[in-house]
């Protein structure tokens, strides 16, 4: 059976995008536009892994991850950012939420690299 990947984005070229990546790392999508509804789709289960970006409308990245690993069922899912965000600012929320991610990949990313990044996780 394929892993299962949840990709939280608000961007729908980026979820398509994305969606290309995950089957290109043999893996199945779960989209989800937007921490909200990312954060009901985790709680139906069956999720190996969250491509999580940061900036969003509806709640932004760094509530959704803090949601996530709030809570003790979705805890262990591991999480890896992908976003343009990377301001000088955000060096601090990095810190402060650097236990609760595997990788932070920056857009725009190399397929190949987060493909790369998917497996790794996986393994």
């Amino acid at each position: 059976m394929a892993r299962r990947v949840l990709i939280i984005e608000d961007d729908p070229d980026i979820i398509q995008l994305l969606h290309y990546v995950v089957a290109r790392a043999g893996c199945e999508s779960v989209l989800a536009s937007g921490g909200r509804q990312g954060l009901r789709l985790a709680h139906k289960g069956g999720v190996d892994l969250v491509l999580l970006d940061l900036m969003m409308d509806d709640m932004d990245g760094w509530s959704t991850l803090e949601a996530l690993k709030a809570d003790e069922e979705l805890r262990p899912i591991p999480v890896i950012i992908v976003t343009v965000k990377q301001e000088v600012e955000d060096y601090d929320q990095i810190d402060a939420h650097a236990d609760m991610f595997e990788y932070w990949v920056a857009k725009p990313f190399q397929v190949d690299e987060l493909v790369n990044r998917i497996q790794e996780v996986l393994k």
